[in-house]
């Protein structure tokens, strides 16, 4: 297991949440102080969006695939949210990337 890069704020201490990638190349992360974790999608490239959900205050990351639309993931897909039709922040990123016209969008 190996740390990769610091993502955010924890949302329960205020210490780092860490991202982490194991050698049989499963992903996820991790607060090193209170030790809440969630896993992350095994495959597509992930960047920040430095937004945060308003319902469980994680950061909203990007899931981005060859050949597949992109989705956001906070300690979960966005899209099982029951809240996805009424968030704002996703709503934003939806709105930049088709103006960016980014794939998938």
């Amino acid at each position: 297991m190996r740390p990769y890069d610091e993502i955010d704020t924890c949302p329960k201490c205020g210490s780092s949440l860490v991202f982490y990638k194991t050698k049989s190349y499963k992903r996820y992360v991790k607060c090193d102080y209170c030790k809440i974790s969630y896993s992350l999608p095994k495959k597509g490239s992930l960047s920040n969006s430095a937004l945060k959900c308003p319902e469980r205050n994680f950061p909203i990351l990007l899931v981005d695939r060859d050949h597949q639309k992109t989705y956001f993931w906070t300690d979960r897909p966005c899209f099982t949210c029951r809240l996805i039709d009424n968030c704002k922040p996703v709503k934003e990123l939806v709105e930049e990337f088709e103006g960016l016209e980014v794939h998938g969008y």
